[in-house]
């Protein structure tokens, strides 16, 4: 799911004004403009709970993450089926971008054409809602954009998804935490080939992020790493610095 957010970027270019000047402004033109410009978050700390299912059982795991703009992040599995695991099982992975930010859904116009279909409520906030369609096939290609009538900024993708074992289509849904935009939940329902008479499996993916939290810093020992001391002039004086 991560790496296929990369790859899902869509466009459109629709001439839908939602002013009384129309024409000087468009619900794209707008869209691009807020997600250029949002803020986003130095480091912050949040959960997710993520439900995987497939035809033999039903796994579900909660995480706590630590992520900075430099590109750490942890990642504890905390519990597991709502066994607590003690000690977590902890990831230290680097990427400077995160794979769920808004940036890395953001529309273009290089692939897709728009319809605006009309409004929808999303999580109580009204949206515009906007079809799309893309002129190649992908093995990820998005479906449809709901724009916060607000703030500009997405309020859902959906999308399809197809690879070689599984085809099916999913939605990721943002929400504003504080001054930032971030994801709430994605949900991805994939069906596999089928096999003699037992029918296609279906597998199911919901990701659900809360907790979210923004501090001044995280400590480098949260990543395994110590804390670089201060060197004083007179003790470095004379000495070759060179690794």
């Amino acid at each position: 799911m991560a790496n296929r957010a990369a790859t899902i970027v869509a466009g459109l270019f629709v001439l839908f004004a939602f002013g009384p000047a129309a024409g000087q402004s468009t619900i794209f033109d707008s869209y691009r403009t807020a997600l250029a410009s949002r803020k986003t978050p130095a480091d912050m700390e949040f959960l997710y709970t993520v439900t995987r299912s497939g035809p033999q059982r039903i796994v579900t795991e909660q995480h706590r993450v630590y992520w900075t703009a430099s590109g750490l992040e942890r990642n504890d599995t905390i519990s597991i089926n709502g066994t607590d695991l003690v000690p977590p099982h902890s990831r230290m992975l680097h990427r400077t971008e995160w794979p769920y930010d808004p940036g890395q859904f953001e529309v273009s116009s290089d692939d897709y054409s728009a319809v605006v279909t009309g409004v929808s409520v999303i999580a109580n906030r009204k949206a515009y809602v906007l079809k799309l369609a893309r002129s190649a096939q992908a093995d990820f290609m998005v479906t449809s954009l709901y724009i916060d009538a607000k703030t500009r900024l997405p309020l859902r993708q959906a999308f399809n998804v197809a690879g070689a074992d599984c085809q099916g289509n999913g939605s990721i849904d943002f929400l504003p935490v504080g001054i930032y935009w971030l994801p709430s939940f994605v949900s991805v329902i994939c069906t596999g080939t089928a096999q003699g008479a037992t029918g296609a499996p279906v597998f199911k993916e919901a990701i659900r992020f809360s907790g979210y939290s923004f501090p001044a810093a995280i400590p480098p020992d949260v990543f395994g790493l110590s804390a670089t001391p201060a060197v004083s002039p007179t003790a470095s004086a004379g000495t070759d610095q060179t690794p």
